[in-house]
């Protein structure tokens, strides 16, 4: 082979790889550009109702720290003591010692 048809053989290659980058390159700027046109054009979903027979929230530790569901709304520290809490009979706040603190006044 001469020197001429080599330059030319790796000419060809190089402008193939090009075009494969090029085509490549078009691709995924496509694509990355048609990712936030669906976002921006797909509604809201937003629940009518949202249904549970209990709602619990926990801590960074999977310590459960509020309860609400039907007899009430309780509040846990840390240790898993329940320290206050809010039923059909009132508001009730416990001491570290699980004694009742304070309740409302009764009516």
């Amino acid at each position: 082979m001469s020197e001429a048809t080599v330059v030319d053989a790796r000419l060809d290659k190089l402008e193939q790889d090009n075009r494969r980058l090029k085509l490549a390159l078009g691709s995924l700027l496509l694509v990355l550009a048609t990712v936030p046109l669906i976002g921006a054009f797909m509604p809201e979903q937003i629940p009518e109702i949202i249904q549970a027979r209990r709602f619990e929230v926990i801590d960074e530790n999977d310590i459960k720290r509020v309860q609400l569901d039907a007899v009430g709304v309780f509040y846990i520290d840390a240790n898993g003591n329940g320290r206050a809490q809010l039923n059909a009979e009132g508001i009730f706040y416990s001491g570290e010692n699980d004694n009742v603190v304070w309740r409302t006044p009764e009516q």
